[in-house]
């Protein structure tokens, strides 16, 4: 093998990577490498830039992941990740909101004060551009991440929009038009990474501004097979690269390799729990409990209704959602509803999907190796909605779902319940019909050193190692109630500070 040698090696160029490799290389004295097991395509194709083709990016092109999982009722279903510079944001929705206030809190109870709302909350708005609100100390201006919400309760809307903002009045529902206040809350306008109707991923947002530094290079199409370990350091990093197998000796070495593959890397490299590593086969190296296991993410399951004769088939959902509760009484919002453009089958009358989204998951699924060989993807359990009370809140969502539709002003639109079917259960549709937000969260998650489950501390440095870091959504411990792409921007942010002031 040949051998290069850098200061840094960043494993995975998702929405993490890239912050952190751009924010490493601002040193010009610092060496840094990216590795990217996906392409780096120049320029970025239009199936990726314009957010118009976005099934068709999910459904017919490269630059996605799929990972084979099960649901609770035997079925099977996709989990989805990006698999091209940008991670998962070079393939989302676009959806970029700031975690809760209670979700920083909730981090904080693992990984102390450092991670708390107060400590945090000027790093995520350093991170923003938000032109909608120039004045507002809760965002940010002249950030690298531009904010647009092309949809304001002001602006223009087709009748089935104003029809469920005149709903939501009568029913009491607020109007949220800032969704990163600390607990949002309401019908909300929703803010998407876009700048002049493309979309921007993190390649655009933090990478691409730092691709003329003579001291960051940027590898793509070459996956990291295996950290090297020399007693508590990590001296390298096999890759199989375009030009065949590699080592790289690196100074500090970050994995950003996402909630999926930042498990399965130090898994195969003997980083981990004992019985993960030995059924394949594989020799330990540095036993860590928490690795693989903590698996959350967002359930989603949509429920489908006729349209009525009333609706046009120009007309066009904006960004708009409801951000609600699934329990009275409960003290913040645990659902995201959303409507979304109506299904067209020539001789059939048009349906409507809306979508439920539970933001929280009290279940904890688990990700192994499903061999030894690092092309092989690796295994995932991810136990959504087995946990009883995600499924009550699934099925007072769908209620609450039902119910809104069924007031006359939306029922100009939405007529008859399909999916699920007149008799059919309620809870086997949400069981054995659900898919996930994709947010998959938590697999090497934060914690202090005694902490049995904790794979990296505070710092976000792997316990035990004295110059590895992990920094994507695997270290998050508690799902946030919001999309992760900004969060993953966020982790990348500290993982940078941290490692540049080591």
């Amino acid at each position: 093998m040949t051998a290069r040698r850098f200061d840094v090696v960043v494993v995975g160029g998702g929405s993490a990577g890239c912050v952190v490799a751009a924010r490493l290389s601002e040193d010009p004295a610092r060496s840094v490498l990216l590795i990217e097991e996906g392409q780096d395509p120049r320029p970025i194709p239009e199936i990726i830039a314009n957010p118009r083709r976005q099934g068709e990016l999910i459904l017919e092109s490269d630059f996605v992941r799929l990972y084979e999982a099960e649901r609770a009722d035997g079925s099977t279903f996709p989990l989805i990740s990006g698999r091209v510079l940008g991670g998962g944001s070079s393939v989302n929705n676009l959806g970029v909101m700031r975690p809760l206030k209670r979700d920083f809190d909730a981090w904080a109870r693992f990984g102390g004060p450092a991670w708390s709302y107060e400590s945090l909350l000027s790093a995520a708005i350093a991170l923003e551009d938000d032109p909608d609100f120039p004045d507002s100390p809760l965002h940010g201006k002249g950030g690298p991440l531009r904010l647009n919400r092309a949809w304001k309760f002001d602006s223009p809307s087709d009748p089935p929009v104003e029809a469920m903002m005149a709903v939501a009045d009568q029913l009491g529902i607020p109007r949220c038009e800032d969704m990163a206040v600390p607990e949002p809350y309401g019908l909300c306008a929703s803010p998407y990474n876009l700048v002049d109707g493309k979309r921007q991923s993190a390649v655009n947002a933090f990478l691409d501004p730092a691709r003329g530094r003579p001291n960051l290079t940027i590898q793509a199409n070459t996956r990291a097979t295996r950290l090297m370990l020399d007693g508590s350091c990590v001296t390298a990093v096999e890759v199989a690269g375009p030009d065949g197998p590699e080592r790289i000796e690196a100074g500090r070495v970050v994995v950003c390799a996402g909630a999926y593959q930042t498990p399965h890397l130090l898994l195969l490299s003997g980083i981990g729990p004992a019985d993960k590593i030995e059924r394949v086969g594989l020799a330990v190296r540095h036993r860590l409990d928490g690795v693989g296991e903590n698996f959350q993410d967002h359930a989603v399951v949509y429920m489908t209704f006729s349209g009525s004769a009333g609706l046009r088939e120009d007309y066009l959902i904006p960004k708009v959602r409801l951000f609600v509760a699934s329990t009275p009484g409960m003290d913040h919002g645990d659902l995201h509803i959303l409507l979304h453009p109506s299904i067209r089958v020539p001789g059939m009358a048009p349906l409507l999907p809306v979508s439920i989204r539970l933001l929280e998951d009290r279940a904890r699924g688990s990700v192994w190796l499903s061999s030894a060989d690092p092309a092989d993807l690796p295994a995932v359990d991810p136990r959504i909605l087995s946990h009883p009370t995600d499924r009550t809140a699934m099925l007072n969502g769908m209620q609450l779902l039902a119910d809104f539709v069924r007031h006359p002003r939306m029922a100009e639109f939405y007529g008859e319940l399909v999916t699920p079917g007149e008799g059919e259960s309620w809870e086997e549709h949400a069981v054995g019909s659900h898919i996930t937000y994709n947010h998959a969260t938590g697999t090497c998650r934060l914690g202090q050193a005694d902490d049995p489950m904790a794979v990296v501390g505070p710092d976000l440095r792997v316990h035990g190692l004295d110059n590895l870091w992990l920094a994507d959504m695997s270290v998050i411990p508690v799902i946030p109630h919001a999309p992760t792409n900004l969060t993953a921007n966020l982790v990348g942010s500290i993982a940078a500070r941290n490692i540049a002031a080591d």
